[in-house]
């Protein structure tokens, strides 16, 4: 089993919205796939408890002193990807997440506040000793992403290929317990999120959607 820890300080970052996508991307895949929710918004499980019940994923609320342990339960369930959606400001728990990883995914969106509050993020990446990346998130149109990802790399920050654009599909998608997939399988979104995963799962060791 392989876990994946969506992390970051900073509010608003859109880690919800890219462990869903991830964990459904996962499913597609034949991949048994669960989302161990440490948010206290509990977004995620909101999110799964409105799709249709023959799409729902195995989701779980729980605290961070809880991780270690529903992660062994995962592992013995037969679980191949367990994602973690974890909470903002948080750092205590945050901490506990990042050492149970087998990768970090970081979102941050190309704003001054963002760039600024992700050092707190990147610092309990690497106290883990985990291999992260960022991916930079809801990027508008124009030079912002290309301009975050220099100002990211030049503090030796790696940032991933892909760039998830500010899409309305992602909205309308998740409000119905869908992912962009199921909403608007041939778009824009649908491809920024199959670049991602296809991303993380060659860090994984897992085949990749478009060499499937």
């Amino acid at each position: 089993m392989k876990t994946v820890v969506v992390l970051s300080q900073k509010g608003g970052s859109g880690k919800t919205t890219l462990t869903v996508h991830l964990a459904v991307c996962s499913a597609e895949q034949g991949h048994k796939t669960a989302i161990i929710d440490i948010d206290p918004q509990g977004s995620a499980t909101r999110w799964n408890e409105i799709r249709e019940e023959s799409r729902r994923l195995d989701t779980i609320a729980a605290n961070a002193g809880e991780i270690a342990n529903y992660l062994d339960m995962a592992k013995k369930g037969g679980i191949d990807l367990a994602l973690i959606d974890t909470a903002p400001h948080s750092n205590t728990e945050a901490a506990q997440a990042a050492l149970l990883a087998d990768f970090i995914l970081i979102p941050c969106r190309p704003a001054l506040f963002d760039l600024e509050a992700i050092a707190s993020t990147v610092e309990i990446a690497r106290a883990a000793r985990k291999p992260f990346a960022v991916v930079i998130n809801a990027a508008p149109r124009g030079k912002l992403a290309e301009e975050a990802r220099e100002a990211l790399e030049s503090s030796q920050i790696e940032v991933l290929p892909v760039i998830i654009g500010q899409r309305a599909a992602y909205s309308h998608a998740v409000i119905d317990g869908r992912a962009v997939h199921e909403f608007e399988p041939d778009g824009k979104a649908a491809q920024e999120i199959d670049e991602l995963y296809d991303d993380v799962s060659r860090r994984l060791g897992f085949p990749t959607r478009r060499a499937a």
